[in-house]
């Protein structure tokens, strides 16, 4: 079966394309590991980078979250630590609230309520301020129940974030003193700054960040703030998670005033950083493939012009060379590196060669012109021999003749005129063969031509009988002509005497023809009274279809069929001088 290649394979590919290929697989495989090991360094390192970023930014909101709980310690031991308040809290005065605790002081004081408790745990005076519309609000109930039965403190100062049923709220609770600072302490001030939408915004501005907060234990928080909630540890207070290619945000846990974990804040941020980076990796590996590009064409041209250029000359000379057989002209290739050195050890050899090839022809000349002169001696030397056979044959026939004069018994001159005929037809084949210009094959057309026309002549039968002769160009060589020779003579000689008797009009007709697989075919037939149905060719007393048949079978090794339904026809199959037998 045979293979069909869609594409050349590597071995029948030039040198050049070889060389170009290889190159190229080289240097797209060092392009993509150095990419490949370039991106991951890269990529890991701003990543890392991207991380402590974050991390900074999230500390920088847990830092300004302090600081607002600070300045709000501050601003409630400035309140606390006063003469005013302290004697407010005894006596409940009017002046004290219209002079302090008016709408525009909670804007002041960025605050949102401020609560006054005695000793015994009963509020002295709340209230609360919607900061946004500058309105004064009630202080829930709800506030008051979560906020008095644990935060007020005669004794310590308390500041952190609560979790209130209204939402998160900042707070700071201090005891109420004296402006020295002396007590006892005749009860605490709370103030709260809700952590709403509006503080969280605010932070937002200082930080310029954007942050979100949400409950840790809302059970209906979005899904990226319950993705982080349990890979919080006690060693893990700041989690970093990329949110897309554009954004990354930073997480952490921000604990009540108890140390609970109460809110989760998210600090999100534009993947600058990273984004930056992939922008270099790609500027990296462009440069690269632009680096390797120019490498590239350059190393093929040094190639060319060093190594492919020369070795393509030198494979058109050698070509040159091969076809022309022209070994005079050199082989010219400069320089003194490997290919120059090829190329002089081949016009060393060439040297050589041409000296032997002009030895070699110097010696078939000679050779030639010995065998010439044998051939043309041997040729003069075949040429006597048939010339000089013939002759002998024909003297034969004259004696043969000469013989007959004296032979009055008609039986023994028809033997005699029998015998000189096939003398004859012998001699006329050495004749053919010395007229021939190659003394191995006759002219068998003309040469049964010739011998028919001889027997005509022999037997007076020049005017009532007639001859077709249809004979290809058939090759015989002379181990093969003698036997056809005799043969024909033979067949030929009885149609002349017995076919046609009394002067009856007759054919003979004569086909000598290629068949398949080398095989001839020599057919002679007459339209005579034919040949007795009960003759056996191999048991009579006919010495000429005795002599037909040894010839016929055992000296051309063929075989002989015998047609009597019209006259008599005689067919001999035998293979040609260059088949096997």
């Amino acid at each position: 079966m045979t293979k069909i290649r869609l594409f050349p394979s590597y071995d029948s590919l030039s040198i050049r394309k070889k060389s170009f290929l290889a190159i190229c697989v080289t240097l797209i495989c060092l392009i993509v590991i150095l990419s490949s090991i370039s991106s991951l360094i890269l990529i890991n390192g701003f990543s890392q980078v991207e991380q402590q970023d974050t991390q900074k930014n999230v500390q920088r909101a847990l830092e300004a979250l302090s600081d607002k709980l600070t300045k709000m310690t501050t601003m409630n031991n400035e309140w606390s630590r006063w003469d005013d308040t302290y004697q407010f809290i005894q006596d409940s005065n009017e002046d004290y609230i219209k002079s302090n605790l008016y709408d525009d002081e909670f804007k002041k004081l960025d605050m949102n309520f401020m609560i006054f408790v005695n000793s015994s745990g009963e509020v002295v005076f709340a209230k609360a301020v919607d900061l946004g519309d500058m309105k004064e609000i009630p202080v829930s109930q709800s506030t008051l129940e979560q906020l008095l039965p644990r935060y007020p403190d005669m004794e310590n100062v308390l500041s952190g974030i609560v979790l209130l049923s209204d939402g998160p709220v900042l707070i700071t609770s201090r005891p109420i003193l004296t402006s020295e600072g002396k007590g006892p302490s005749p009860g605490s001030l709370i103030m709260g700054r809700y952590l709403d939408a509006s503080e969280i915004e605010g932070l937002s501005k200082i930080t310029h960040l954007s942050l979100t907060v949400q409950r840790f234990n809302d059970m209906q928080m979005p899904a990226e703030f319950q993705a982080v909630r349990d890979s919080f540890s006690e060693d893990t207070n700041i989690l970093v998670k990329p949110m897309n290619e554009q954004s990354v945000a930073g997480y952490t846990v921000l604990k009540d005033i108890k140390g609970n974990p109460a809110l989760i804040l998210r600090v999100d941020m534009p993947r600058a950083i990273f984004n930056q980076g992939m922008n270099g990796v790609r500027y990296l590996i462009f440069s690269l493939m632009v680096v390797g590009i120019i490498f590239l064409l350059i190393s093929m041209w040094l190639l060319e012009q060093m190594v492919l250029s020369r070795l393509a000359r030198l494979n058109t000379d050698v070509l040159y060379v091969g076809k022309s057989g022209d070994l005079s002209k050199p082989l010219v290739v400069e320089g003194g590196d490997e290919i120059s050195n090829l190329s002089r050890a081949i016009n060393e050899m060439m040297t050589e060669l041409k000296k032997f090839r002009d030895h070699l022809e110097e010696l078939v000349g000679e050779r030639t012109k010995e065998l010439n002169k044998s051939i043309e001696e041997k040729e003069v030397l075949l040429r006597e021999i048939h010339h000089r056979v013939k002759n002998n044959m024909q003297v034969v026939s004259s004696l043969l003749l000469l013989q007959t004069q004296n032979i009055e018994d008609e039986k023994y001159l028809n033997i005699f005129n029998d015998s000189n005929n096939r003398i004859l037809s012998i001699a006329l084949i050495h004749e053919k063969l010395y007229e021939s210009k190659n003394f191995v094959n006759i002219d068998i057309k003309e040469y049964i031509t010739e011998l028919a026309s001889n027997l005509l002549d022999s037997y007076g039968r020049t005017g009532n009988v007639k001859f077709e002769i249809n004979v290809e160009n058939v090759s015989l060589d002379i181990n093969n002509s003698v036997p056809c020779g005799l043969i024909i003579n033979e067949l030929i000689t009885n149609s002349l005497k017995h076919a046609f008797p009394e002067g009856r009009q007759g054919i003979i007709k004569i086909t000598f023809k290629s068949k398949d697989n080398n095989m001839l075919q020599l057919s002679i037939s007459d339209d005579g009274i034919g040949i007795p149905k009960d003759l056996d060719i191999r048991n009579t007393k006919s010495l000429g279809l005795h002599l037909v048949t040894a010839l016929a079978e055992n000296q051309l090794h063929g075989e002989i069929i015998i047609l009597r339904d019209r006259g008599t026809e005689f067919q001999i199959n035998f293979r040609g001088k260059n088949d096997s037998k």
